[in-house]
C-alpha cells in the first residue's frame, strides 16, 4: 500500500514540475521547484495522508530523493 501512495506521490510532483519522469538525484531547483512550492505540497500531503514535517526538516531537502525518501519513513511509520 505505501508504494501506491508513493507513486501517487511521485505522480503529484511530476505533475506539478510537468515531467513525466522524475530524476531523483536532481535538485530540487534544476527540477523548478523554489522552498514555497516544496512547503505548498508537504502542506498538501499533510493533509492527504496525515503525515507531519517539521520547519527545519523543509529546508532540509536538497534533491527531490531527499524529500521522497522522507516521505516514505513517514508512511512506513504510520503503518
Amino acid at each position: 500500500m505505501a508504494n501506491t501512495r508513493m507513486d501517487e506521490i511521485k505522480k503529484m510532483f511530476a505533475e506539478r514540475i510537468g515531467n513525466q519522469k522524475i530524476d531523483e538525484s536532481k535538485s530540487l531547483k534544476d527540477l523548478g521547484l523554489d522552498s514555497l512550492d516544496v512547503v505548498e505540497m508537504c502542506l498538501d500531503l499533510e493533509d492527504r495522508f496525515g503525515i507531519q514535517f517539521e520547519t527545519e526538516e523543509l529546508s532540509s531537502f536538497k534533491t527531490i530523493g531527499d524529500l521522497f525518501s522522507s516521505i516514505e519513513k513517514k508512511l512506513a511509520a504510520k503503518k
